[in-house]
């Protein structure tokens, strides 16, 4: 039997996204439970699954390396983000979906162009990267690593920002409220 590893809604609550271990992403309704699509192409676990704020895409992180982004209606890949490392535990649209960040155990986030895949940008850490999110406004990313630190970076250079201290361990995840004024870790 599979396990999930990640699931979320679409911005309008209609549909739902799940990854899970045997390398299938797949789309319900979330009023049936209807699957969907399958998004098949990963080679190994999803850990991530999100759609992007219009509904139109999918990106998945996986333990194969890489993230890639699916047409969320057809179920068809658009795109493979490579480059990573090691394993993808995280990967979310900024909210305009121009961009994409990841975040990996290769210790790094990068922020990639959501339409032709190149990479921007990479975000160092001390440790594998569990989680990261830009701000609603996109300017800001957060990141939370296993180096027991949060950070806050400029979402257009690449330069740091905040480093966030005081967890006694690793940061799993780190997000921004709303209106960007506060975030959170745990």
């Amino acid at each position: 039997s599979s396990s999930l590893f990640s699931a979320a809604f679409s911005a309008d609550g209609r549909r739902i996204v799940t990854g899970s271990n045997d390398a299938t992403a797949r789309v319900w309704d979330a009023e049936t439970g209807r699957q969907i699509l399958a998004l098949e192409g990963h080679g190994w676990v999803i850990n991530s699954a999100a759609f992007s704020a219009d509904g139109r895409r999918i990106v998945t992180g996986s333990n194969d390396k890489t993230a890639r982004v699916w047409d969320a209606e057809t179920g068809q890949q658009i795109l493979a983000l490579e480059g990573h490392g090691d394993w993808v535990g995280s990967a979310a649209f900024s909210a305009d979906g121009r961009r994409i960040v990841t975040g990996s155990d290769d210790n790094t986030a990068r922020v990639w162009d959501a339409e032709t895949g190149r990479q921007i940008l990479v975000l160092g850490h001390g440790g594998a990267v569990n989680s990261a999110a830009f701000r609603a406004d996109g300017r800001r990313i957060v990141t939370g690593s296993n180096d027991a630190m949060a950070r806050v970076w400029d979402a257009e250079t690449g330069q740091h920002i905040l480093a966030l201290e005081g967890h006694g361990r690793a940061v799993n995840s780190a997000a921004f409220r709303a209106d960007g004024r506060r975030i959170v870790t745990g």
